[in-house]
């Protein structure tokens, strides 16, 4: 894959990661649940780190990074805030379903990539799997006390 189709695979894992990280920002303090709330400020900072990544590794193939989740992004926004008024289980299921996307899209694009732009996305892709895990238990507890 030359430098200018892997500079646009790697742009659409940063818009995903833009997409991701503005979610978390915009639903973490609409919660009541402490555990809820400091589980998305630690993933949107996952997220903010992946973003400097992708970001950095983008520029050293000598492309220019997207600035944002694009419009797609922005209407998974506000579809997060919408379930996260829901209450937490429907803010969890919505998140762990774009956490999910996300670990598929990283997989689609993973082949093409050089082996430094590899072990990035596997980097990611680890720690997202870590975000999937989290989500898993914390929506196995919510279905027990229901």
């Amino acid at each position: 894959m030359g430098d200018q189709r892997q500079i646009e695979a790697l742009n659409e894992l940063l818009k995903g990661e833009y997409m991701a990280r503005n979610i978390y920002d915009q639903t973490k303090n609409i919660q009541d649940d402490e555990q809820v709330q400091n589980m998305l400020a630690k993933f949107q900072e996952d997220h903010d780190r992946h973003i400097d990544q992708l970001t950095y590794r983008i520029i050293e193939l000598g492309g220019k990074p997207v600035e944002g989740p694009g419009m797609v992004g922005t209407m998974a926004n506000l579809s997060a805030v919408y379930h996260s008024l829901l209450g937490p289980h429907q803010l969890l299921k919505q998140v762990y379903e774009g956490e999910e996307m996300g670990v598929h899209a990283y997989e689609d694009r993973l082949d093409g990539l050089d082996e430094v732009s590899q072990a990035l996305v596997k980097q990611i892709m680890d720690e997202d799997h870590e975000h999937l895990k989290f989500f898993e238990a914390r929506m196995d507890h919510e279905q027990q006390e229901n």
